[in-house]
């Protein structure tokens, strides 16, 4: 087994399915010890009975919520002591156009995948700094394009992208200032 990231803390929101899950699994398996974050309880659990008790944590959290956030950041220092990385990566998708997307379905995807990314930088940035850690967040190409019948997925990835390239806890920022 690799081991880059023995010794690391590793948050993954959005671990329960898809990339998030590949990723938490892949940080696992590089020795990491990861939070594994998402709304399915469920599926997270049955996905930590399939990883090593003593890497894993579970955490039911909404990111849309600021407060449910800075909790799972708390609870993951409390119970491994630091962190390294967190991937922000908690994402929904509803299609549409603006002229028929409801305001709760916009919401939801701009709280979830937006609001989400901001918050999850905005709690793990102070411990990060202590360990030189990074933050990963999971935007998409239709972030930078946009694809017809999916506008509120595409303006929140944009504003994922560009919040990403705009914060100071970037390396892209960082070198061009």
């Amino acid at each position: 087994m690799a081991s880059r990231f023995h010794g690391k803390v590793v948050i993954v929101t959005g671990a329960a399915s898809g990339i998030g899950e590949a990723t938490a699994r892949r940080f696992v398996k590089e020795g990491a010890k990861v939070a594994l974050v998402d709304r399915d309880k469920a599926s997270l659990e049955k996905m930590a009975n399939s990883l090593p008790a003593d890497q894993v944590m579970v955490q039911a959290v909404d990111v849309s919520d600021s407060s449910a956030v800075d909790r799972m950041v708390a609870a993951v220092l409390d119970r491994f002591g630091r962190l390294d990385v967190i991937v922000n990566n908690a994402g929904v998708h509803e299609g549409g156009d603006p002229a028929s997307i409801t305001d709760e379905k916009w919401r939801t995807v701009m709280s979830t995948d937006v609001d989400g990314v901001f918050y999850g930088c905005r709690a793990a940035l102070p411990h990060l700094q202590k360990t030189r850690g990074s933050i990963v967040n999971t935007a998409s190409v239709s972030g930078t394009g946009g694809d017809w019948g999916m506008s509120p997925y595409n303006a929140a990835k944009g504003a994922v992208v560009n919040l990403t390239r705009a914060s100071p806890w970037t390396s892209a920022r960082r070198a061009s200032a």
